[in-house]
């Protein structure tokens, strides 16, 4: 596993964290940032994978952050739905190639 996978990573759930408080998605946002916090501090590759796996399970189940959608009002925000969706697949992506 290279310190560039963790970069990545890290760099995406950034990315992500970003996009979520902007639409005032405190939760999910701080949930990712302690994932982030988790990858900076993982001093062996067991570390890494644990805090990957952390990071993964947030896309699954009910209530995942797979189910948001931003609302304006009663209408999608296309917009920012689309900028989340294209940072939750790099996050996804990079949380796995840390597995």
């Amino acid at each position: 596993m290279t310190a560039g996978r963790v970069d990545t990573a890290v760099a995406d759930l950034s990315a992500l964290v970003e996009v979520l408080r902007t639409v005032g998605q405190e939760r999910y946002a701080t949930f990712f940032d302690g994932v982030i916090g988790d990858l900076r501090h993982a001093d062996d590759p067991g570390e890494v994978r644990e805090a990957a796996a952390r990071g993964l399970a947030a896309f699954g189940g009910m209530n995942s952050v797979n189910d948001l959608v931003v609302m304006d009002g009663s209408v999608p925000d296309i917009e920012n739905n689309r900028a989340i969706d294209e940072r939750r697949e790099a996050v996804y992506d990079a949380l796995t190639h840390l597995i």
